[in-house]
């Protein structure tokens, strides 16, 4: 915890995400973004307030794209390797989510179709879907492996779960 919001956890220290995933000591979900240095497309507050230097709006110098995206995927390989180093990932089942949600800021027709992996501990694997699904999808199939009411659209009778993608079969782990 990082003493100021309720919930966050810190990577580093005894008490921070690597430690917990050495142990295997995590919650049955967790959820990671990453921050503004991590994220793939840094702060964008340019030019800098009065209080903020070059570093701290660009991340350490990090200002081209080509930076950015591979800062992003160091952080990203090096979590998804802490899991599957995890005793989390060989007891149970589990799965990894990535999303990299981007607009590319096309022109009409905007679609903004974003990349989503599915990566898990069981069941087929290289699965890929042609299905349609929508961040609701996303909430609906994790509320519905986690036994959970649905919020929002998740509750729309048109949001499809990615059973195929979670291999969920009758909607339930």
């Amino acid at each position: 915890m990082n003493g100021q919001i309720p919930g966050v956890v810190s990577f580093e220290g005894p008490n921070g995400l690597w430690a917990d995933l050495a142990t295997g000591h995590v919650p049955a979900y967790s959820y990671v973004v990453p921050n503004q240095c991590h994220d793939q497309h840094g702060a964008g507050n340019y030019p800098p307030s009065p209080t903020e230097t070059f570093d701290d709006v660009f991340c350490s110098n990090n200002i081209f794209d080509g930076g950015l995206r591979q800062q992003g995927d160091i952080e990203l390989e090096a979590l998804v390797s802490a899991i599957k180093a995890s005793p989390v990932w060989t007891r149970g089942k589990t799965a990894i989510v990535i999303v990299w949600d981007e607009n590319d800021y096309s022109q009409a027709p905007v679609t903004n179709q974003v990349v989503l992996i599915v990566d898990r501990n069981y069941g087929h694997q290289a699965v890929q879907s042609t299905n349609y699904y929508t961040h609701f999808s996303l909430l609906k199939t994790v509320e519905t492996a986690l036994g959970l009411p649905c919020l929002n659209h998740a509750c729309d009778a048109s949001t499809a779960l990615m059973s195929d993608l979670f291999g969920l079969g009758s909607g339930r782990y």
